[in-house]
């Protein structure tokens, strides 16, 4: 029994980890988690504290065996992915009613359903590229899985009792038929999903971290003088680096600098930037948030 929990952890991992707005646009926006659904806040709760920590260590172990290039490359995939989270994000508060009813499902309209359908062709298409980046690495990567294997036994054990404390056997047998959808797509038999593996950042701030949410920079598409608002929810450091279109660091537009809580709005000059597309990273004491911008 063990054995059969071991082999569906990475599937319960995706579910908890990888839920997106453009999934919920599959099943309907705005579903709330209610008796008929897993424990998902559990379960979240007990990997962020017991098994991201892991998986990052050993992430910090793989990165001086990537090439530059590689690195670079890594660094753009990850900038693309917090875009278009974001981009989830903003369409599924669009489609969140003020006066709900819980449980309620929204109405997508057509135009709603190709966003939703766009993002989710633009997600799988990231993925894609880091799973081909990923073969290079496929045997440094399974040797530190092999490294971790007690750990995973643990996990599969608490993960067990957590589902099974909290689930009906509706809810066991769901999970059972995401087991077979999830083994016909492949790339599930392993906790060390190659491509996910590869794309986590080995120094980010922890998963459990506060979104630091408030971050916007306008106009956008930027102009030459550009304004910055972003909120600093814990006192600390905060910086900001400008990226180009795969993610290459290209200069610090500020500089790490103690701040208070409190919401700022810093101005930028970007009149030397040719037109394109760029993203801007801030990093503060709750986390880090990556967002692109256009400019014309």
């Amino acid at each position: 029994m063990k054995n059969a929990f071991l082999r569906r952890l990475p599937l319960i991992l995706l579910l908890v980890l990888g839920t997106t707005a453009v999934t919920s646009a599959r099943s309907g926006f705005g579903h709330r988690n209610g008796p008929n659904t897993p424990p998902r806040h559990d379960i979240k709760a007990y990997i962020e504290a017991n098994v991201l920590p892991v998986l990052r260590q050993q992430r910090q172990k793989l990165e001086p065996q990537l090439a530059p290039a590689d690195q670079a490359k890594i660094i753009a995939f990850r900038a693309q992915v917090e875009a278009l989270k974001t981009q989830r994000q903003a369409l599924r508060q669009s489609l969140r009613p003020a006066a709900a009813a819980p449980g309620a499902r929204p109405t997508l309209t057509d135009a709603q359903r190709q966003q939703a359908q766009a993002l989710r062709l633009q997600g799988q298409q990231i993925m894609l590229s880091v799973a081909q980046l990923a073969l290079k690495y496929d045997a440094n990567i399974q040797k530190l899985a092999a490294e971790i294997q007690p750990q995973k036994a643990q996990w599969a054990t608490d993960l067990k009792a957590i589902v099974a404390k909290d689930t009906t056997p509706e809810q066991q047998a769901r999970l059972a038929r995401w087991q077979g959808f999830a083994a016909r797509r492949g790339g599930l038999g392993k906790l060390f999903k190659p491509a996910a593996f590869l794309l986590l950042d080995p120094n980010g701030p922890a998963e459990n971290a506060t979104p630091l949410g408030g971050t916007s920079l306008y106009p956008n598409p930027a102009a030459a003088a550009t304004q910055l608002q972003y909120d600093v929810k814990k006192a600390g450091n905060v910086s900001v680096e400008l990226l180009d279109g795969t993610g290459t660091k290209l200069r610090t537009l500020i500089p790490e600098t103690q701040q208070e809580k409190g919401t700022y709005t810093q101005s930028l000059d970007l009149s030397d930037l040719p037109k394109g597309t760029y993203f801007y990273k801030i990093t503060t004491k709750s986390g880090s948030e990556t967002k692109r911008f256009v400019k014309e």
